[in-house]
């Protein structure tokens, strides 16, 4: 069962709940995969202000056994209906603004379903600061063995074609916060141990003042574990999930970002573990590709038992747009190993700080790096592909 997850409390950590909540100690499975909830009125990432109506659908074998809809916003108990239809009228105030709509549907055998949308607001969420830019650095030689201590002179960074001045190159040491996402969807039963086993490796692996945040996603995605340097706490949290139901990973990195953008750090990465293509999310890949490149998170992903489908291709692309790098496996025997590899990267990492001389005009930096070794050979090198240049 999923008896030890956390609640989500705070309006911003219910972001994290994404089509669904964990269910309670006891519940029917069987009731529960009869019985779904659906907010239809408003969509996703709409922009509402003033008089809104909301609207929820409920779907279950027999409607008699839905005892009542309650409606929250941003956390807070706004109206309870118990015949259909089920809608209110909300007034979301003149200026529209981010807000979580979630509706908790009771049966009568006492299963509760949810389901939430997240308004958006007017405002850009992202700022970069374009007159002195940070990156991370991955330099690897042609065996992709990782290469330290090399010199500043051995690097060269480029906006579009125009090298820049680079300020300072430096062993990257700053603090990390990571979010670890886990695939506990029903194809990943017979694996979930080795996962579970991989996943807390990595975090004994975390150093002292380092953070993270647990995850799990299937068909809903789920916040087993706040932000935390704790490891055994970090650790449980990942020795909870169980295997079953559909994949929602486009919502679960979706959540993640909500997550992660409003937590202080100098450094943020994703640790995505998935074994399949997404089935359940409500947001579609460009619009979450969009969101990686405007943040400032490198993914690292692990494709479990992968083929060569879409699947491959949106882990290789969200880790390749941010800088991180995707690894595919065939054995959850694996696992282990990959993670290793990633702790090791994250420990390895060039700071390349630089100067940029583009205009503040909102549009989209390409930013290329190269580096050289001692004679002269290019070396392979990853980081993120880019920033919007806004003031």
């Amino acid at each position: 069962m999923r008896t030890s997850r956390r609640p989500v409390v705070a309006a911003i950590l219910l972001l994290v709940a994404v089509l669904g909540v964990a269910p309670a100690a006891g519940q029917d499975l069987d009731v529960r995969r009869g019985f779904a909830v659906r907010i239809v009125e408003p969509p996703n990432e709409d922009i509402v202000s003033g008089p809104t109506k909301i609207v929820a659908e409920v779907e279950a074998r027999d409607p008699a056994n839905v005892v009542k809809l309650e409606f929250f916003i941003d956390d807070e108990l706004v109206f309870t209906d118990a015949e259909p239809p089920y809608q209110l009228v909300h007034d979301f105030g003149v200026k529209a603004g981010v807000h979580v709509i979630r509706v908790v549907a009771h049966h009568r055998s006492g299963v509760t379903v949810s389901d939430f949308v997240v308004t958006r607001a007017l405002d850009i969420n992202y700022v970069v600061n374009v007159q002195r830019v940070v990156l991370d650095v991955a330099v690897r030689d042609r065996d992709r063995r990782l290469v330290p201590g090399l010199p500043p002179d051995a690097f060269r960074v480029f906006e579009d074609g125009r090298e820049q001045r680079i300020i300072e190159v430096s062993p990257e040491e700053r603090p990390i916060l990571v979010g670890l996402l886990l695939d506990s969807s029903g194809s990943m039963r017979e694996r979930i141990e080795d996962a579970q086993t991989a996943g807390c490796r990595f975090v004994e692996q975390l150093r002292d003042d380092d953070r993270a945040f647990v995850i799990d996603f299937d068909e809903a995605v789920y916040l087993l574990e706040e932000t935390t340097s704790d490891r055994e706490r970090l650790c449980a949290s990942i020795r909870s999930t169980e295997a079953i139901g559909g994949t929602a990973l486009y919502d679960a990195i979706h959540a993640a970002f909500r997550v992660i953008n409003r937590i202080p750090a100098e450094r943020k990465a994703f640790v995505i573990l998935s074994d399949g293509e997404d089935t359940s999310s409500s947001i579609k890949f460009e619009k979450l590709r969009e969101e990686a490149l405007a943040s400032e998170v490198t993914i690292y992903a692990i494709g479990l038992d992968v083929g060569a489908g879409e699947a491959r291709s949106v882990l290789r692309r969200l880790s390749d747009d941010t800088g991180g790098r995707a690894w595919f496996v065939k054995r959850s025997e694996d696992l282990e190993e990959t993670y290793a590899k990633i702790a090791e990267e994250l420990r390895s990492l060039y700071q390349v700080v630089y100067a940029s001389d583009h205009d503040l005009d909102g549009s989209f930096v390409r930013v290329q790096v190269q580096v050289v070794d001692a004679e002269g050979r290019k070396l392979d090198v990853r980081h993120r592909r880019g920033y919007y240049a806004m003031p």
